[in-house]
């Protein structure tokens, strides 16, 4: 029996491989090869013969910090045998949920008895959380979801700027898109955390939590257009009688913001797989052939955004304040 065959979830621990002969010196070399990885103290990551990457490597720097958050957190979980569950980031991880700044390098977890708080190398440990657990879809004890999209945007609580509200939102709209979360247990999760000193932050931002927008992308740039004072309405239907929709309509000029996820260009077509240049080229012309539709039915002027520049106020403005220029031009007298 090889340690792959004894791990679950990819993690095994020190004590069952010492069961089949691999002491601690067997397995400081099995680190320095690359077979396994040390997750915390007694818990290692383990490399299955044959697969193209190891459970801690990602297709990118973002996927591989989740991927090791995700290991971290569960060998918290089982190392402390039921008496802790996940919160905060490490919850919405374990449930799949998108994140954008919160920090990945730490995990989080609540107990569930005893009320104290403590850190230790990679982790923090908080109080338990008056709400019952509830499980993921593969039996990981988590805080209910509303309580970890909430606390998300709380900690530090005596560091404000360390503080990542924002993610908050985006793990909310995510979670109300899919049918994950009500927003009455998301106010009830704002209210228990009243006397929070973040708490105003956090509420002002989930107010405008409603899963009307399909991706954290969406969901950052409907932010910066609020900060602008833009009245907007969100997948709205737009001409051309195919059921398109826009990302964003303005209120009162015909003025469509998208959100550029260039990841949508990479969806397989029916002669193109997913990822292949031609994919990309057929999906964007497709793009292309949306946009000149409306606007042969309609006066809509088309303004994209892209993942780097939705934070950017001043580049929204002026280039959703040209393309309100233009689509007035363009009204008739």
């Amino acid at each position: 029996m090889e340690l792959h065959d004894l791990a679950e979830h990819h993690l095994v621990s020190a004590a069952a491989a010492a069961s089949i002969g691999v002491d601690p010196t067997g397995l400081h070399r099995l680190v320095k090869a690359g077979a396994i990885r040390r997750v915390i103290r007694g818990w290692y990551a383990v490399r299955v013969p044959g697969a193209q990457r190891a459970p801690w490597e990602g297709e990118d720097a973002f996927e591989t910090a989740r991927l090791q958050h995700r290991l971290l957190t569960i060998a918290l979980l089982r190392s402390f045998e039921g008496r802790v569950v996940a919160s905060h980031q490490s919850a919405l991880v374990l449930h799949g949920l998108p994140l954008w700044q919160a920090d990945l390098g730490t995990a989080h977890v609540c107990r569930t008895t005893t009320n104290h708080t403590r850190h230790r190398p990679s982790a923090v440990i908080h109080p338990p959380v008056p709400t019952a657990p509830v499980k993921t879809s593969e039996g990981f004890f988590t805080v209910p979801l509303s309580d970890a999209i909430v606390q998300v945007g709380l900690y530090p609580a005596d560091e404000p700027r360390r503080r990542t509200p924002m993610d908050g939102l985006i793990a909310a709209e995510f979670a109300l898109h899919h049918d994950l979360l009500t927003h009455e247990a998301l106010q009830r999760a704002v209210e228990q955390h009243a006397r929070h000193p973040g708490i105003p932050a956090v509420r002002a931002l989930l107010h405008h939590a409603d899963g009307r927008h399909e991706s954290p992308g969406e969901t950052r740039l409907a932010h910066t257009m609020r900060q602008l004072g833009y009245a907007f309405t969100p997948q709205a239907p737009l001409p051309g009688g195919r059921g398109y929709r826009g990302d964003f309509l303005l209120d009162e000029d015909p003025v469509v913001v998208e959100f550029d996820g260039l990841g949508k260009y990479a969806l397989a077509t029916s002669t193109a797989d997913a990822g292949s240049a031609a994919a990309y080229r057929q999906n964007l012309a497709a793009e292309k052939r949306r946009e000149e539709d409306v606007l042969r039915r309609s006066a809509h002027e088309f303004v994209r955004f892209t993942w780097a520049e939705v934070g950017n106020l001043a580049l929204v403005r002026d280039r959703i304040d040209a393309a309100v220029a233009r689509a007035r031009l363009r009204r008739p007298a």
